[in-house]
């Protein structure tokens, strides 16, 4: 969330920030920013893994989608809205004010999934099943069928739609025939978070609306026409426009691979500007020369392999200096070189095991015939790949033949033959600026801080560990933030105004940390201190994890107190207890991975999370949770229980350098008291280890075979 500081320009750059240095995507979606033409939807979707942010501004609402293009028939995304961003007034020569029942301030937001029930064959048109607001207000509440035919440059969209895409009715609903029950079409529960089963496809007639798309040839440029079946009768009722047209027409401009500009004229009264930049998360991450030595396409060989007693040093000081750090080595009398080692800069672990195997190449002796490496993770022994060196005089056409790579379990080396001594403690401080945005207030949309962020940690050996973060507020707009948090359970997470008010600067994290193995396969870490910004206290990690199952479990609990709002060294009166047992399931399907997590909340309620996220060698995961606990909807308050979108954006694949940075964050629409855990540790011990994990080794195996 790093454009807050340019906020002249307004939330578009939120858009124009993916769009830089990315896999650039198409990107032709509608307003909403799913696959469409203007303000209807189509049969069009994008590449499989595509990651889609749309802005369009128009009199009618400001829309503001997050898309993603699940898998190849799945498409769902995340749409704010701020209608009647305007300010249009029903009196002449006024502007809404603020809470004016008269006048049309619905801040909304809403979930959109569409699933392609057909391709497109030479006589078939595709076709796409959609519903517009699954879990929102049921302010854009409608259903649709789609389908597009693509006849040269001409692309052809006609579908049916239901609720809001009804109010042209053409004929009635033709659901009926099944039950006299799709005649009702209910309206959506006040505060919105329900799945509104009693709404989708239902109501006595629906509309036909429809539209077409012409590429130019030779040119960058589309011109688009819709017909919409929506009349906008909720937006002339706040006399926000006079009437709607069905008719609308534009233009759309892709300015560079991945980002579209459109402008249109619509519902015959108002122009719409329309920006949407698109990237491929799933892109396959570029493999580049180590940060401080040598080259990644290929090594020049000693003279004599053999002659060098000093090739141990020589390897552990270039290991060192391209981003790696080698604890231990031991050759056994039948030329197995052994050696565990910890992964410092590589974003893609297979690229780390690339370079030690190079360097065994130049520097080990020719009497090493294979290698068994051990790679850590946290500290703690994660996996083993072995490998079969070739020959040195052996042609490179024959060698690959003998360059297998062997995934399994981490292996310890009983007594080594050299052990690379490290001075303790030793550590590193890291600064640089940090930008943090307050989204989906009703008032303010859209605040943001700009800070500098101090973050150090130490290694004191042994396990233990320190890590602390200090953030210095540089400009902060948090001060207008007025709302007060309204709950009916103990305020743990509702208090984050005054956080982020009267802490503007502090200390977000201050923590000691002890990991390590209870058995081969039961990972631990404890931990006290401050743990976030809102927290302070002790906890305990655990983590089972086989190295050839797609099954783990944990388990965590944590004694924590409330900080005080100065996020100095003061608690409040607050305390609870919090703990969850968890379920990690590594399943076959796109790269996709489920957790389950049930125990006890901070605000003490009961319940459980289910987790849902698509993973990318390359760093990238989106995903999205929804927590259930035994406090009812009406207490939970807006929203009714809670649920959001995670993202990781890995920082390698923008960054000239290997880095292991990325921007992590979760993305709520409402911010309530129910179902919330601590931020960062439960769980984080399968987040971190993750990248070890066989499945994505065995992948990306082939990356790890030296030249």
């Amino acid at each position: 969330m790093s454009c807050g500081p340019w906020l002249r320009v307004r939330r578009a750059c939120c858009v124009l920030m993916l769009a830089i240095s990315a896999v650039a995507a198409r990107a032709q979606v509608n307003d909403f920013g799913v696959g469409g033409i203007l303000d209807i939807p189509s049969a069009r979707m994008q590449a499989e893994n595509t990651f889609t942010t749309t802005y369009s501004r128009k009199d009618v609402a400001d829309i503001y989608t997050l898309g993603f293009q699940a898998a190849e028939r799945l498409e769902v995304s995340f749409r704010y809205t701020i209608f009647n961003a305007r300010e249009y007034s029903p009196i002449p020569g006024t502007r809404c004010v603020a809470n004016a029942e008269y006048c049309d301030g619905i801040r909304d937001r809403s979930f959109e999934v569409r699933y392609r029930l057909f391709d497109e064959t030479d006589v078939r048109p595709a076709v796409v099943v959609g519903i517009r607001d699954l879990l929102g207000t049921g302010q854009w509440g409608a259903e649709y069928v789609a389908a597009s035919k693509k006849y040269g440059d001409l692309d052809l969209t006609l579908g049916m739609g239901w609720g809001r895409l009804a109010e042209r009715r053409v004929f009635s609903n033709p659901l009926t025939t099944l039950s006299d029950q799709f005649k009702n079409r209910e309206e959506a529960a006040i505060g919105g978070g329900q799945l509104a089963l009693r709404s989708y496809f239902r109501g006595e007639g629906v509309g036909i609306f429809g539209g077409l798309r012409y590429s130019v040839p030779g040119l960058p440029l589309d011109l688009v026409a819709a017909y919409n079946s929506d009349s906008y009768q909720r937006e002339r009722d706040f006399k926000t426009i006079p009437d709607a047209a069905a008719l609308s027409y534009g233009l759309e401009w892709e300015a560079t691979p991945g980002v579209r500009l459109g402008v249109s004229w619509q519902q015959g009264n108002s122009l719409a500007l329309k920006l949407a930049a698109s990237l491929d998360a799933g892109g396959e991450s570029r493999r580049k020369a180590p940060n401080g030595f040598g080259t990644y396409t290929g090594l020049a060989k000693p003279a004599d392999l053999d002659a060098g007693a000093n090739w141990w040093t020589r390897f552990v000081v270039d290991a060192e200096t391209s981003g790696l750090l080698v604890h231990e080595m031991d050759i056994d009398d039948t030329g197995v070189l052994r050696l565990r080692f910890s992964n410092g800069n590589y974003q893609v672990e297979a690229d780390a095991i690339r370079r030690v195997l190079s360097l065994i190449d130049q520097y080990a002796p020719t009497s090493v015939q294979r290698v068994a490496l051990t790679g850590t993770s946290l500290g703690m022994s994660a996996y083993s790949v072995k490998h079969t060196r070739s020959p040195p005089d052996r042609p490179p056409v024959f060698a690959l033949a003998t360059r297998g790579i062997e995934i399994g379990p981490p292996q310890e080396i009983a007594q080594p033959d050299e052990v690379r001594a490290y001075r303790y403690p030793n550590g590193e401080w890291n600064f640089g600026l940090n930008a943090r945005a307050y989204l989906f207030d009703p008032d303010f949309p859209l605040l943001y801080q700009l800070a500098l962020r101090a973050t150090g940690d130490v290694d004191f050996g042994g396990g233990w560990g320190g890590t602390g973060v200090w953030v210095q507020s540089l400009k902060s707009q948090f001060g207008r933030i007025e709302r007060e948090g309204e709950s009916q359970l103990p305020p743990v997470r509702t208090e984050l105004k005054n956080y982020l008010q009267q802490g503007a600067s502090g200390i977000d994290q201050l923590t000691l940390v002890k990991r390590g193995k209870l058995s081969r396969d039961i990972y631990f870490q404890a931990y006290g201190g401050i743990l976030e910004e809102m927290y302070s206290g002790v906890g305990v990690d655990t983590l089972w994890r086989r190295p050839d199952s797609n099954i783990a479990l944990g388990a965590n609990i944590n004694a924590v107190v409330q900080r005080g709002y100065d996020k100095m060294f003061g608690v409040r009166d607050l305390r609870t207890v919090t703990g969850h047992v968890s379920a990690f399931w590594v399943t076959p399907f796109k790269n996709v991975d489920v957790a389950l997590h049930a125990g006890r909340y901070l605000a003490g309620d009961i319940g459980a999370t289910l987790e849902v996220q698509k993973r990318f060698a390359n760093g990238w995961t989106i995903g999205a949770f929804a927590t259930l606990t035994d406090v009812p909807f009406s207490v939970f308050g807006e929203g009714a229980f809670d649920k959001g979108l995670v993202f990781t954006i890995p920082f390698d694949l923008y960054s000239p350098k290997n880095t292991r940075g990325a921007y992590r964050t979760i993305l709520r629409s409402v911010n309530r008291d129910g179902g919330r855990m601590l931020d960062n540790w439960p769980g984080s011990l399968w987040e971190n280890m993750r990248s070890t994990h066989q499945q994505w080794l065995r992948q990306t195996s082939e990356r790890m075979i030296p030249e």
